[in-house]
Order: structure tokens, then sequence, then C-alpha cells
């Protein structure tokens, strides 16, 4: 009698996050960008700030200048991309 295990097993180990995206997911990728950012603006003010009421509203701010600024590269890149580089020669 064979079992299926093993090979589950081996295919549960050979599953690469930085190579392949994860299962289910992988659509939704740019969803990630929000609790990334949440959590580097929490970590970052939770330094600096002197106040703590001052704490969340910092954090927040600061959240949206990361999507902001992300959004702006992402923006700027595709621009590039699409219209500046198709007029320049090819040769």
């Amino acid at each position: 009698m064979t079992s299926v295990a093993p090979f589950a097993l081996v295919q549960l180990f050979a599953w690469s996050p930085i190579l392949e995206p994860a299962p289910g997911i992988a659509h939704w990728w740019w969803a990630l960008s929000i609790p990334m950012a949440l959590f580097v603006a929490m970590a970052y003010k939770a330094t600096r700030v002197k106040e703590m009421s001052e704490y969340w509203g910092a954090t927040i701010k600061m959240m949206v200048q990361i999507l902001a600024a992300m959004v702006g590269i992402a923006v700027g890149l595709a621009l590039l991309i699409q219209v500046v580089l198709p007029l320049l020669p090819a040769e």
C-alpha cells in the first residue's frame, strides 16, 4: 500500500517563499503593504514620539506617507517604463 504523505511532505519543504508566491494570496500581495506600513510606522514612532497621546496620530500619518510614497514610486516607474523608455532609440 502506497502513501501520499511522503510526496506531500516533500512538496511542503520544497516551497520557497522567495522564489514562489504564497498559494492563495498571490493575487492580493499588494494588500500586504498596508499592514507592513502600519507596523513600520508603529515601530518607528514608538521610539520617536515624546508623548503617548500623539502616538496613534503620528503613526497613522506616517503610514499614509509610506503608502503614498510607494504609490508615487509605482506610478513614476510605470510612466518611465511605458512612456519614456519606448521613446528612446533602440540602437
